[in-house]
């Protein structure tokens, strides 16, 4: 029988393609591949082996957890606030009608105790805990709480508000795991794991994790003003309030901040302390009792395009711009000018204000110290002393002034300060007022703005008229007579202590 040509065609077809297949699915089956196929066959990575998990296949930050809990403490601090319960003189006070005394007779009962929180670190087993200023700065009572529920009561070794650094003390031994690992801030990286421990809003030991999101943060307001030596790291760890003063700790639970501020513009920002600056300033504290630093006596600021521009500055040249001189400072009296560029303190260079503080403030007092300044489009080699920050601020009436140092209850500046010269006072003699305490003698007589020339027939020119002053009338019980600049008028204003 005849067999049609296209049937044929059709079973020579199918034949040789079965042919084919069977030929390959016996290759394949005996182990042959092509290089191409072994390199591209995906690897399975077991999960034990995965970034996040340790050989357990648990989380590392369980480890990190466990490690550091019981270097971590919660510390509640008392405070006594003084006040009148009402306005003096309101008139919506209805005690006086019913026979009692009214707010003016009560301008100083005391009221109840208001408790804040905060966390700690422990720092050495003798009992010292590394803490923020804010957290525990006028307390009258503080309590810490350990991770196993004991409560000892602290004492305040020393404060720091100008770095918002604090050291506290218990009185016991502890033990060895109790103590904090202390990292090194200054190899952090960004991007690495940052993670928070804490006591925040009350619940506690409270872990949060994150990662280092920027270092050298700066000129941030804390608390209205913000410490005056700030190189914050940040951190998307969440810290909120009652994480202040616990610690921000790397992968291998060594502690490498002090969380201290939250973001108040925005969610999920939070600041801590580097450990080696904390450190710098514990180890004062703990000697001393008080930081003691170095002080220059400008109003330094940077050196922008806009500067560089109006006064003919050299691309080249790097530092920061001198934008005003303190009276009777080291700066003064070392020929210090406004419109100076600081290039370079003892051969190191100067490369920013934030820095440029930093490095003053780490020469103690009496220091003496080279500098490099560009004046007039040419460098100039200048030698200074420095003097003791904490004594010049305290004249000036810096927000850290001793509270002793308060005359009747305001506190002055001198005209040629930083307000002075916001307020265009700069070259008047006399003594700016910048602060009036509430319920004092000189509240509703002066006011902030001010420029005291005369006290009690004595002329004042400058601080150190008003502080022979001060030490003649501090005693007086009699009225004081004030002679004020106010809006460019004399006035005369008597106050009775």
């Amino acid at each position: 029988m005849s067999v049609d040509p296209g049937t044929l065609r059709r079973i020579v077809t199918t034949t040789f393609f079965a042919a084919f297949c069977f030929l390959i699915g016996f290759l394949m089956a005996t182990g042959w591949e092509t290089p191409y196929k072994a390199t591209a066959r995906p690897q399975v990575v077991p999960a034990a082996n995965l970034p996040l998990l340790d050989s357990d296949g648990n989380s590392p930050f369980i480890d990190v957890a466990e490690v550091v809990k019981p270097v971590v403490v919660n510390i509640s601090a008392k405070k006594v606030i003084e006040g009148h319960p009402t306005i003096p003189g309101d008139p919506f006070d209805l005690r006086r009608f019913f026979g009692q005394p009214d707010g003016r007779d009560n301008r100083r009962q005391q009221m109840p105790k208001v408790t804040s929180g905060g966390s700690g670190i422990i720092i050495d087993g003798d009992g010292y805990i590394l803490t923020n200023n804010h957290v525990v700065s006028d307390a009258d009572e503080i309590m810490v709480k350990f991770a196993d529920e004991t409560e000892l009561p602290a004492e305040v070794i020393g404060t720091d508000p100008e770095t918002d650094v604090a050291l506290i003390k218990v009185d016991t031994e502890l033990d060895d795991n109790m103590v904090a690992r202390i990292g090194d801030s200054d190899n952090i990286r960004i991007g690495e794991w940052a993670i928070a421990i804490g006591n925040p809003y009350g619940l506690d030991w409270t872990l949060t994790v994150g990662v280092i999101s920027a270092r050298g943060r700066s000129n941030l307001r804390i608390g209205g003003q913000g410490p005056s030596y700030q190189d914050f790291i940040q951190t998307d760890a969440s810290i909120n309030f009652g994480n202040s003063g616990g610690p921000l700790v790397n992968i291998k639970g060594e502690v490498i901040g002090v969380n201290t501020a939250i973001n108040a513009q925005g969610q999920g920002l939070g600041f801590a302390i580097p450990i080696n600056l904390a450190q710098k300033v514990v180890k004062q504290l703990r000697d001393n009792g008080t930081v003691e630093r170095g002080y220059l006596g400008i109003f330094p600021t940077e050196l922008d395009e806009m500067k560089r521009e109006a006064l003919g500055i050299d691309p080249e040249v790097v530092g920061v711009f001198v934008d005003g001189v303190q009276s009777d400072t080291p700066a003064d009296d070392g020929g210090l000018r406004g419109g100076d560029v600081i290039t370079k303190i003892n051969g190191k260079p100067v490369k920013d204000v934030s820095g440029f503080r930093f490095q003053i403030a780490d020469f103690p007092p009496d220091s003496k110290i080279n500098m490099t300044v560009w004046r007039s489009g040419k460098e100039k080699k200048m030698k200074f002393k420095l003097g003791a920050r904490s004594e010049y601020l305290s004249i000036a009436g810096d927000p850290g002034i001793k509270r002793d140092q308060v005359w009747l209850g305001f506190e002055v500046a001198p005209t040629d300060g930083r307000e002075g010269t916001r307020l265009g006072v700069s070259k008047m003699k006399g003594v700016l007022v910048v602060r009036i305490e509430p319920d004092s003698p000189a509240e509703g007589f002066l006011e902030a703005g001010d420029v005291i020339t005369e006290i009690g027939n004595m002329e004042i020119e400058s601080m150190d008229d008003y502080l022979k002053a001060v030490e003649k009338f501090k005693k007086r019980k009699k009225a004081i007579a004030f002679w004020v600049n106010r809006s460019g008028r004399q006035t005369f204003i008597p106050i009775r202590p």
